[in-house]
């Protein structure tokens, strides 16, 4: 009794002690409320708050309930804890009815052991299981559970054999795992999630949306509203059809596994049901290009920039530096096979070997009268689209240009050029520049040229930028980054919108930048062409791409200086 004592911290023990009894609050640990639900096992009669007859009531592995009457609504719409979870149990446990549950929180006098719990029924190669995730402070812990009277399989050894059972009543056996010692059906996680004494219970069904709290005299408030399935247009036939969610999230892929490049090349199975272990670099690198060439298309088009393709007048598109010419299909088979956007290309490489094979490669996909491949170099190589334009036309008496050079400028509204070396790159650039190409894409590779511009340049450099430049590492970086910077610079002097961004992770290639070049023809402000002149004299170079547009250039800053615009006019320009 409490006033047995004389200690008054015993006392006042005693007392919390006390009224915890009285409120059915006082439960063995991480098992709150014992009482607050329906067990899937008969209930059994005789259960005491001090829990004297809980052995008696969980020897068959079921939990005992204690018979405590209902009360009916009270104040402020108050029901008894029991009776609220005995709902909430039997909403869990139907997976016909169960879109998504949440428990939060924590009642009075309880320490649930988890932050959070969620639950949802998913369609697995087993059948439809509750999928339990509990999340603590660092991270969350995934188990399926199958439903009450669905045929379950033990889990797979390391060489994809059933584990042997284990037997629950044998000595250190967990109770609340099953025979062939998986996880615990569904009725028993639902069970240990409401003995966790979680303050805060929020259950969708196809029907209702029913929170519950947890009061701090123990009792239940619970609150209904519309399912949120049925006001959303989306979940009308999930609602009727009460269909779990499936397990695996489906990705958004721009290109299916089953397309028939992706088939054809190697990436993906025969049967086209899914991407080949050892190519899923190669494939990440073919979406993630895609997914930005899409964007840029689609951005180009928007701002007026580029017009749409027409069967007349297709859109033109030039990869060059193909290789394999992966990427060029790729971009074929977006634009055209699934965009529906009547399209052109043609795959420019120096090796014969790789334009035969991408001949044979068009052929088999029945690409070849619009995916044309040619031999040459980036800048040098004559390009013919199957459908003329009147601008495709040669110089007046014939193509005079020096060997290895072409003055043959034909349309082209999409150029690419992917990992060319050092200065083929700025070659690429220059050749989008002269066929006034309304969108550029080019990802980078070696960046030699400057870096040794850098290192010989006679100018004597301030002492701030000598350090930056002593070590031969942090030389070869910085020199990366000073080659694109020149090259994003000087195709903004030259009239475009320019972006320059990381296309694809680097655990998937180190050569992950991207310069992308929207045609706008807007001056450049006067500030710009400062900031030009200042980086040259800082680093004392002048990059090749300046050097090879020199024309371009002088005639743009004539321009820009003539007719100047202002700072807040020019786009590309933050101040």
């Amino acid at each position: 009794r409490v006033g047995d004592t004389t200690d008054p911290m015993q006392a006042s023990a005693l007392q919390s002690i006390s009224r915890c009894y009285r409120l059915g609050l006082c439960r063995p640990a991480r098992e709150f409320p014992a009482r607050g639900f329906q067990s899937a096992k008969p209930r059994r009669h005789g259960w005491s708050r001090n829990g004297a007859s809980a052995a008696a009531g969980g020897a068959d592995g079921g939990t005992a309930v204690e018979e405590t009457p209902a009360t009916k609504g009270g104040k402020g719409g108050k029901r008894d804890l029991q009776e609220a979870y005995r709902e909430v149990r039997e909403m869990l446990t139907d997976p016909s009815r169960l879109v998504r549950a949440v428990a939060s929180g924590k009642a009075k006098g309880a320490d649930p052991e988890w932050r959070r719990l969620e639950m949802r029924p998913v369609a697995l190669k087993g059948g439809v299981k509750l999928q339990v995730v509990k999340y603590d402070a660092r991270q969350a812990f995934t188990s399926n559970h199958a439903y009450a009277g669905a045929a379950t399989a033990g889990p797979r050894g390391r060489r994809g054999r059933r584990a042997t059972g284990a037997d629950p009543s044998r000595t250190g056996a967990d109770p609340s795992r099953t025979a062939q010692g998986g996880p615990p059906d569904a009725d028993r996680a639902v069970d240990e999630a409401l003995r966790c004494g979680f303050g805060n219970w929020r259950v969708e069904t196809t029907a209702e949306v029913l929170s519950l709290r947890v009061t701090k005299s123990g009792e239940a408030v619970v609150s209904r509203s519309r399912s949120l399935l049925a006001n959303a247009n989306k979940g009308g036939e999930r609602a009727a059809k009460n269909q779990p969610l499936a397990h695996d999230r489906q990705k958004s892929r721009l290109l299916s596994p089953s397309d028939p490049f992706l088939v054809h090349v190697g990436v993906s199975t025969k049967d086209g049901s899914a991407i080949k272990a050892d190519r899923r670099d190669k494939y990440k690198q073919v979406e993630e290009f895609l997914r930005l060439v899409d964007a840029a298309v689609d951005s180009a088009r928007t701002g007026g920039h580029m017009s749409h393709g027409t069967s007349a007048r297709p859109t033109r598109l030039v990869d060059l530096g193909c290789g394999n010419a992966y990427l060029t299909f790729g971009a074929y088979a977006l634009l055209n096979r699934t965009r529906g956007q009547p399209l052109e290309v043609v795959g420019v490489d120096v090796k014969r070997q790789a334009r035969e094979t991408n001949r044979r490669v068009a052929s088999a996909l029945g690409w070849e009268r619009d995916c044309v491949f040619v031999e040459g170099t980036i800048a040098g190589a004559d390009l013919a689209f199957p459908t003329p334009r009147e601008r495709d036309q040669s110089p007046p008496g014939g193509d005079q240009s020096p060997p290895g050079k072409s003055t043959l400028e034909p349309e082209v509204d999409i150029v690419l050029a992917l990992h060319a070396c050092d200065t083929a790159t700025d070659e690429a650039l220059v050749r989008a520049v002269r066929w006034n190409a309304p969108l550029t894409l080019v990802a980078p590779c070696c960046h030699h040229d400057l870096q040794t511009r850098v290192r010989d340049a006679p100018t004597k450099r301030p002492p701030s930028l000598v350090p930056t430049l002593r070590h031969g590492i942090l030389r070869e970086r910085i020199g990366d980054a000073l080659t694109d910077s020149f090259r994003a610079h000087v195709m903004r002097l030259l009239g475009h919108r320019v972006d320059v961004v990381e296309w694809i992770g680097g655990e998937h290639t180190p050569r992950n930048t991207m310069i992308r070049a929207v045609r706008t023809n807007a001056r450049a402000a006067p500030e710009l062409w400062r900031e030009y002149d200042e980086m040259r004299e800082l680093w004392g170079v002048t990059p090749w791409l300046a050097e090879a547009l020199e024309p371009e250039l002088d005639a743009a800053r004539e321009e820009a200086m003539r007719n100047p615009v202002p700072v807040a006019a020019d786009g590309e320009v933050e101040r």
